[in-house]
């Protein structure tokens, strides 16, 4: 079945070029990101041709639990005849803490050392753009820099709900949507036409070949260049340049909250009171330690990088 949205048949014009430059046959890197349950490893599932059976690339669990157990994974196949590299990125995204979503993009970046073609961002059809999912979009914005939107598309998942009333339908929502949550028009704003809707359990040839153009387009709008690690360490110097005060005292509060529950701690009789404090104590011991792991790493890039220019400067000189 033809699609419904016009710019398709004007992506397609983009394909003779990037042909003619031979990289039809490059493999494509997709990052999957989104929040536990909108359907990130059903995406990469569905992409791969595979259902969600035991054997399935990427396992979900039913409800909101994600099986990959926040470890980011990488998983080769074949759509449309390209071949692709499917990263997924479970919880990555779930983490209001940006300490901890910064790790889990340094080990998702990791697993492709030439980089990512495009940022997939997922999203449910089906359900209201929550606060957490607003948070998200600055984290993505934060931990990656401007470069990324550059890279991006969105998919909007569990089609098969929100479709009930036509294409139509669901674009009109989108757009009362988008008038009403800001960071969800950020999103749409950057990525322009590249975004759709699917039903991961009926992924269509017509779905497959628009999300294969959209990736096309990112391909071409960027000349053919990935997201490599080399800007993602850029965005993170400018983050540290930023934000380097914010974070030490933001690692001094915590010390400070964390000697006063101590000092609680030690007053404290009753046992139901001490077990409530110790894994509040524990929860505080492992905020200060991803504080300080991020501060250390900045701090190490940020050395790094002033080596560099200064042996550059030399050099010139």
């Amino acid at each position: 079945m033809a699609s419904s949205r016009p710019y398709v048949s004007e992506l397609s014009t983009i394909r003779g070029p990037l042909k003619e430059a031979g990289l039809e046959r490059v493999p494509l890197t997709l990052m999957l990101l989104g929040k536990t349950g909108n359907g990130k490893s059903s995406l990469g599932n569905a992409l791969l041709g595979c259902n969600e059976s035991a054997e399935a690339p990427f396992q979900v669990k039913s409800g909101f639990v994600s099986c990959q157990e926040h470890e980011p994974r990488l998983e080769e196949g074949i759509i449309q005849e390209r071949p692709v590299n499917i990263i997924d990125t479970p919880g990555v995204l779930d983490n209001v803490n940006d300490e901890q979503a910064l790790d889990g993009i340094c080990k998702a970046i990791s697993l492709n050392p030439g980089g990512v073609t495009a940022f997939v961002i997922v999203l449910r059809a089906d359900s209201r753009f929550t606060k957490e999912e607003s948070k998200a979009v600055d984290q993505l914005q934060s931990l990656f820099g401007d470069k990324f939107w550059d890279h991006a598309i969105c998919v909007f998942t569990h089609g098969d709900v929100a479709l009930r009333g036509g294409q139509a339908a669901f674009e009109s929502q989108l757009k009362i949507a988008r008038q009403q949550v800001s960071n969800l028009d950020t999103i749409l704003t950057k990525v322009g036409v590249r975004w759709l809707i699917v039903d991961c359990h009926n992924l269509g040839r017509s779905k497959l070949t628009e999300f294969v153009l959209m990736l096309d387009s990112v391909r071409s709008k960027n000349k053919g260049e990935c997201y490599t690690n080399a800007l993602f360490k850029e965005a993170q110097l400018r983050y540290a340049k930023a934000n380097g005060p914010a974070l030490l005292a933001s690692l001094r509060k915590t010390k400070k909250e964390l000697r006063e529950l101590k000092k609680d701690y030690k007053q404290l009789q009753d046992t139901m009171s001490k077990q409530l404090l110790e894994e509040k104590i524990k929860a505080l011991e492992g905020k200060m330690e991803g504080q300080e792991t991020q501060i250390k790493t900045l701090q190490h890039d940020l050395t790094a990088a002033i080596k560099k220019a200064a042996k550059k400067s030399c050099e010139l000189l």
